[in-house]
């Protein structure tokens, strides 16, 4: 886009550019300190914008990076002073409404401080993701012993997630939100990153860290609805229908009145906001929150838009239930599949496991495989309890129970629970679809070490539910870790997990064992998931295998020793032929997922 559109401030040769839309006012200028806080007492430089239709357009000369600025904003019912919509940072989100006396304001961001490592975004059939939240990922548990943790503090731990054979992160959102400590689905200022988490350079320094650790990075963007409390949008240039310019005639959203996405201004808005996430941080990818409250018509005029500037960008909508409307016609690359986590838990529990598990394994209606983002495990909400335990009365609904899964399945002491938790994410790598895992489940976070077994940023009425880094490391947490990484290295090693292929060979409902075939040229890999309490020895349980003949190599048991298994549980040194019944015939443990590659 022309760079004369763009809103926000922008430093040039002559001084700073600052263009902000401001339909209904009468006089704009924008205000300027030194700093470091903002205060009233201090001399200002003032100076008019000059009005060009809705916006208000001017550079101010001798402005430097890091210099303070309001806007200064007069209209028919007063005078007030605001944030930038569009700042690139701010001091605070406290107060981010017109309060004068505040010492918050918005930054002037210099140039980039990042000499940029070389990296390009995977293909999208090559997505392996951990979300993650930058605040409770560090500082439990670890050297950094701290109650909050930056986005610095979480360069530390990149290793960790790239040695498991993740390459991308998903952390929740960074953008400024009210307070200084939330999840982040809060959004107080949509172009700023959150200053408790650090400044944008700092941010940028993370997300080149991610690209030199081998790990693209995927950012958790909230555009259908502004936080309740401090929000720098609401009545922006003194209109207060509805709250003003940025939210007259939006949707009704479940947490208050959604942006005007009817707007061209607030489309473009938003389609600023995301192309900033790629050019200032080079993104790999966006994860739009709740796209169900977003009028589908609109928001696809903005999409389409970044998919014709970045289109090798992953952009993933949480759709839910998921519709193939959002990617076939709504423009998006990929959406959550929510029943992969649901069902996989129900059928982990006993309700009808093979039927259950057949109905998420695949991705009908959708062209592509990886239109559809699975999470097995659960993602953030799934796990995350924001009502001390009871979350939609998950106290006494155990289907509701926002929890880690191990502890929705026994807890982590339990020997089943966790043999059903390296399944699931075997069967979450082996199926279509691309695979995501929150924190925490990759090690079996759960009670006794965080508390009632759910994640939440700090401390509530349970405990203590950040990531505990003391236990990542045990033995229970290393044979879960190691599982994971087995599961992601087979995933990488074989395109046919990653290839646009699915054939269901066996199902056997009386064990409730279910058998499947992916297969890439010459890659054929036959997927095996026992769904239930009978162990099969002596190579003894048969497989169809539809159709393929020869001699098959084991490439994964989930129930081998070093996981948390047993020794003999698999089909070590044992290297099996297709018998002349179409079978194949093999040890299979019980909760487990065996996987065999075919040699040629």
């Amino acid at each position: 886009m022309q760079t004369d559109e763009r809103i926000g401030a922008r430093l040039t040769p002559d001084g700073c550019l600052f263009r902000v839309w401001a339909p209904h006012a009468e006089q704009v200028s924008v205000l300027i300190q030194d700093g470091p806080a903002w205060d009233v007492g201090d001399a200002e430089v003032e100076q008019a914008l000059v009005k060009s239709g809705d916006f208000w357009t001017g550079t101010v000369p001798g402005v430097r990076a890091q210099a303070l600025y309001r806007v200064r904003i007069r209209h028919p019912g007063g005078v007030k002073q605001a944030l930038d919509p569009a700042a690139r940072d701010v001091l605070s989100s406290d107060l981010t409404r017109s309060d004068p006396g505040s010492y918050n304001a918005s930054v002037v961001v210099g140039p980039e401080a990042t000499s940029w490592t070389p990296f390009t975004t995977p293909r999208f059939e090559n997505f392996i993701i951990y979300q993650f939240h930058i605040g409770s990922f560090a500082g439990r548990g670890d050297d950094l012993n701290k109650s909050w943790s930056t986005f610095q503090d979480v360069e530390s731990k990149l290793s960790y997630i790239r040695e498991m054979g993740f390459n991308c992160i998903q952390p929740l959102p960074v953008h400024e939100f009210a307070m200084d400590r939330s999840w982040g689905y809060n959004p107080a200022s949509f172009f700023a990153p959150e200053s408790s988490y650090g400044s944008p350079d700092d941010l940028a320094h993370l997300a080149d860290a991610a690209h030199r650790a081998g790990l693209a990075v995927i950012f958790d963007v909230v555009y259908n609805h502004a936080g309740p409390g401090d929000n720098v949008l609401w009545e922006y240039d003194g209109y207060t229908n509805e709250g003003g310019i940025y939210f007259e005639g939006g949707m009704s959203t479940d947490w208050g009145r959604g942006p005007a996405w009817w707007k061209r201004e607030v489309q473009d808005f938003f389609y600023q906001n995301a192309r900033m996430f790629f050019e200032d941080y080079r993104a790999d990818g966006l994860r739009f929150d709740v796209t169900t409250q977003i009028n589908g018509e609109h928001l696809r005029l903005a999409i389409d838009r970044v998919r014709r500037d970045f289109p090798d960008k992953y952009l993933i909508a949480e759709h839910l239930p998921d519709d193939p409307w959002i990617v076939n016609t709504g423009r998006f690359c990929a959406t959550w599949h929510a029943d992969s986590h649901h069902e996989c838990q129900r059928a982990l529990a006993g309700q009808d496991p093979l039927n259950k598990v057949k109905a998420f394994l695949g991705w009908d209606s959708y062209e592509r495989s990886w239109n559809l983002v699975k999470y097995t495990l659960g993602s953030h909400d799934d796990v995350g309890d924001q009502d001390n335990g009871n979350a939609e009365a998950g106290l006494s609904d155990w289907d509701k129970r926002h929890r880690y899964f191990v502890d929705q399945l026994g807890g982590r002491e339990d020997w089943h629970a966790r043999a059903k938790c390296r399944l699931a994410w075997a069967l979450n790598v082996a199926m279509p679809g691309t695979p995501m895992m929150f924190m925490g489940s990759e090690c079996h976070m759960a009670s006794p070490h965080v508390a009632w077994g759910y994640w939440h940023d700090g401390e509530d009425q349970r405990g203590d539910h950040r990531f505990d880094w003391s236990i990542a490391g045990d033995p229970i947490g290393i044979g879960m870790r190691r599982a994971v990484a087995a599961c992601n290295a087979v995933r990488w090693q074989n395109p046919a997990m990653r290839s646009e292929s699915l054939s269901i060979t066996h199902e056997d409902h009386t064990n409730q064992v279910l058998g499947f075939v992916r297969q890439s040229d010459d890659n054929i890999v036959l997927t095996i998931v026992n769904l239930g309490e009978q162990n099969f020895t002596g190579h003894g349980y048969g497989v169809h295998t539809g159709g393929r003949s020869g001699q098959w190599t084991q490439i994964l048991c989930t129930q081998d020793a070093e996981f948390g298994g047993w020794d003999g549980a698999s089909n070590a040194f044992y290297e099996p032929w297709t018998q002349g019944d179409g079978f194949l015939y093999m040890n299979l443990p019980k909760w487990s997922v065996v996987m065999f590659r075919l040699r040629r």
